[in-house]
Formats: structure tokens, C-alpha cells, sequence
């Protein structure tokens, strides 16, 4: 057995991979020339594409005509309206989406262009996912889908978001300041404390004493940590963990079957009573009630 283990060279390892996304409102339609659609805002990211014919859209009062095969990038909490701008309406492709990963939010929070024309590369490379999602979205309107078409949904999702954040690099040019690349090694200490929290031990509930630490560990003070993390990520490091436990919550109350005791467990919480408080503190329910909602709501 020794010599079998000795033998062994590993030439290739992936990190884990661990994603929970939400896509939602995913439609095509046909609209007509008098088609309006009031100022609204969501929590959720919006690609809008046109299949045909012109429209109008208006984000946060900037004005941008969209012209056959054009997409629009629309990032959460911005206001945004449109209607027909040709005489015959349009048709156009709607997708919104959420993504509880850190490194992917990072990379799209730092977007700032909203119009990509046709022609330009970032659509190009999207296109064939579009496509397939559009094509998904008219062949099945109104029925539910097997157990193969949603693996054929999730593998369009996924190929249409990698492409976007890396296109987005490209096309946006980003050089990140002095500042963001402090405030993304702090992101990284938070994310690499809950990995270690999930694997080995105990979630610290003392706020001071885990902005501390990773204060410590890049000879900061912890006003410096939270000062700067605020200014880049538009929120507190104990609050960035937190979204991260609540993504990590979700996924195991939905997509397991483990009892919220263990789920606690999981966690690092030390009692399951401790992990409900918390859990009814960041959304206003408990864990149990959150699993039979969302599942009854499903069904």
C-alpha cells in the first residue's frame, strides 16, 4: 500500500468549485410601437438584448438607442425605463441574474459601461449563449423543464457569465488603485477565514476581534481595514462575511437534505438556536420557515 501511495504523482488539480446563482425573469418578447415599461430598479443583474427592431432605454437619465443586436449591462439598485423607438416595436431577450460568489460579484461591481453595440466583441462572444437561452426560453414557454433541458440551461448560464466577466476585462480596461488592491487582500482574508471557519472550527462572533485579526495580518489597524473595505466594496468586512455565510446558509437549506442542527453545525455555529438567530437577523425569517417557503414556492 506504501508503494502505491509513493507511486502516485499528481500532474493537475481544479480548486473547489462552489456557485449558487439565481436566474430569473429569463423571456423573449414581441412588443408593439407603443410599448412602455416604467422606471423600476431590482436586486439582480439585467442583460437586455434586441433580436429586432429599435428601442429606447433610460438608465439612471442617460439615454442609449438600441439597435438590433445591441446589449445592455445593468447592474442592481440602478433606475431604468424603455419603450419602442421604431414603428413597428421590437423583439428583444431579457435576463436576470444573481450570482452569491465574491470574486465574480467583485469583478462585475467594477462595470460601469452599459451599452455594447453589435459589433462589438464582448456581444459577439455572448451571442451563442444568448442564443441558446433565447431558443430555450421559446421552445419551452410555459412548461416545465426536464431534468437534461435545465443541465442545458445551467451550462448556457455558466458559459454566458464566464464569458461576460471576462470580456468585461477586456473591453473595460480596468487598473485597479492602490486602494482596491488593498481592499480585495482584505476580501480574500475574509473569504479564506470562513473557508477555514467551514472546515475546522467555530465562526468568531466578535466582530472587533475578527476585524482584528485580519488587521494584523496585513500590519493594518482595523479602522484602516474597515475605512478602506467601505470605500471600495460599499460596505463593512463584517457585513461582506456575513452575505457570504447567508449564500453558504441558502445553498445547504435548499439544496440538501440536512436538518438545520447539522446545517448550524456546518457552519460553525454552537448551537443551532445561535445560527436561526442570525439567519432570522439577515433575511427576517428562520431557517426552517425560509426552507418551506422557498421549496413550496417552487413546487
Amino acid at each position: 500500500m506504501s508503494e502505491l501511495i509513493t507511486d502516485i504523482v499528481e500532474i493537475g488539480r481544479l480548486p473547489d468549485v462552489r456557485m449558487s446563482f439565481h436566474l430569473m425573469g429569463l423571456h423573449v418578447r414581441d412588443v408593439g410601437p407603443r410599448w412602455t415599461y416604467p422606471s423600476h430598479e431590482h436586486p439582480m443583474y439585467e442583460l437586455h438584448w434586441v433580436i429586432e427592431g429599435d428601442m429606447k432605454m433610460i438608465v439612471e437619465g442617460q439615454i442609449y438607442d438600441q439597435k438590433k443586436g445591441d446589449l445592455l449591462f445593468i447592474r442592481p439598485g440602478i433606475i431604468h425605463s424603455c419603450k419602442s423607438a421604431g414603428t413597428q416595436g421590437f423583439t428583444y431577450f431579457c435576463v436576470h441574474f444573481s450570482v452569491a460568489d465574491p470574486a465574480f460579484s467583485k469583478e462585475l461591481e467594477r462595470r460601469h459601461a452599459v451599452c455594447y453595440e453589435a459589433s462589438s466583441p464582448l456581444v459577439k462572444e455572448l451571442v451563442p449563449f444568448l442564443s441558446d437561452l433565447c431558443n430555450l426560453a421559446t421552445e419551452n414557454r410555459g412548461r416545465s423543464l426536464s431534468a437534461a433541458k435545465s443541465m442545458r440551461v445551467y451550462a448556457a448560464v455558466f458559459e454566458l457569465l464566464g464569458t461576460l466577466v471576462e470580456q468585461l476585462s477586456q473591453t473595460d480596461n480596468v487598473v485597479l488603485t492602490k486602494k482596491e488592491v488593498l481592499a480585495g487582500r482584505i476580501a480574500e482574508n475574509i473569504e479564506a477565514s470562513i473557508r477555514s471557519s467551514l472546515l475546522h472550527g467555530q465562526m468568531e462572533d466578535n466582530e472587533r476581534k475578527f476585524v482584528q485579526d485580519i488587521a494584523e495580518s496585513l500590519k493594518l489597524s482595523p479602522s484602516q481595514v474597515n475605512r478602506v473595505f467601505q470605500q471600495v466594496y460599499g460596505k463593512a468586512p463584517r457585513k461582506y462575511m456575513s452575505e457570504i455565510l447567508l449564500s453558504e446558509a441558502q445553498r445547504l437549506l435548499l439544496q440538501t437534505e440536512l436538518s438545520i442542527d447539522h446545517i448550524a453545525m456546518i457552519l460553525g455555529y454552537k448551537t443551532s438556536a445561535h445560527f436561526s438567530r442570525q439567519f432570522k437577523r439577515w433575511i427576517g425569517i428562520a431557517p426552517s420557515v425560509y426552507r418551506s417557503t422557498v421549496v413550496t414556492d417552487e413546487i
